[in-house]
């Protein structure tokens, strides 16, 4: 199908015929869509490219080196001894702290966030089946997480004066787009439960997502909220700090990483866990 233009200015569809230069568009104030007819319809066809399986997984495992990578190769050339369960992703970005190395973590991350535009299409294309209204806001949030993510990666931390008259404007960003992302997640997580009856992979997507959704998000609200608790100075929550104070579970660090690989497992299951689009579509079709 061809999107064309009618004569009351309007849009609309036709078979695209055989040969491109034979294009029979009958609009006279829109000669120049006619005459590259051609080029529209293969600009759609390398976009629908992106929502293929096999181009998904490419893109996982890119996003993988881009992320993982450039953060594991900036860890390893560390000023000082980088443990990831105590330090937060910030330091790898900021150029007080990794002064040599600090572009690469941030190049890699916006790379990655990049990468991760496609996906964001994907999911709302199989949510919509089970709640259009809601895929439109995981589509929406997912969007917005990737763009704070890549205008974290652009402004690195600053630790002397802010940015644009903003205080800690990296830590902002950086805390928006995990919450986007979180809340499309949960989006996801809400259309995969609606699903679960109806196929056994449905409900293997639902566990998988809720999993790795709930778990790190339950351990940085508890802990958020601890230390919240702790500044206030109540007397019933100084021996849970000083219990937890030398475990992980108490550094923002720890569940910065495990947000962080909880996000490309959700991205992962959502390829290998979910059937064809045009499965789908079919069934939907025979409803």
């Amino acid at each position: 199908m061809l999107l064309v233009c009618c004569n009351s200015g309007r849009f609309t569809t036709t078979d695209l015929p055989q040969d491109f230069g034979e294009c029979s568009v009958r609009c006279p104030r829109r000669r120049f869509f006619a005459r590259n007819c051609g080029a529209f319809y293969r600009v759609r066809i390398f976009a629908t490219m992106f929502y293929r399986k096999p181009v998904l997984a490419v893109l996982l495992g890119l996003i993988f080196l881009s992320f993982f990578g450039t953060l594991c190769a900036s860890a390893l050339m560390f000023p000082e001894t980088y443990d990831w369960r105590y330090r937060v992703i910030s330091n790898l970005l900021s150029p007080r702290d990794n002064p040599g190395h600090y572009w690469l973590p941030a190049c890699g991350m916006a790379l990655a966030a990049l990468f991760m535009l496609p996906f964001a299409r994907y999911l709302q294309r199989h949510l919509e089946i089970s709640s259009p209204r809601v895929a439109r806001v995981s589509y929406r949030t997912f969007v917005a997480g990737i763009v704070a993510l890549v205008c974290t990666c652009l402004i690195v931390p600053q630790h002397i004066h802010g940015v644009f008259g903003i205080w800690r404007l990296h830590e902002f960003l950086a805390r928006s787009s995990a919450a986007f992302l979180a809340l499309g997640m949960l989006c996801g997580c809400w259309c995969a439960w609606k699903g679960c009856r109806k196929s056994v992979l449905a409900a293997r997507l639902f566990w998988t997502w809720s999993c790795v959704t709930l778990l790190p998000l339950v351990g940085v609200l508890f802990s958020e909220c601890l230390l919240l608790l702790t500044r206030l100075k109540l007397s019933w929550a100084m021996p849970v700090r000083n219990g937890l104070r030398h475990s992980v579970f108490w550094h923002l660090g720890f569940w910065e990483w495990t947000g962080a690989a909880a996000v490309f497992v959700f991205l992962c299951a959502a390829v290998f866990l979910t059937p064809p689009l045009a499965v789908l579509e079919g069934k939907v079709r025979e409803g």
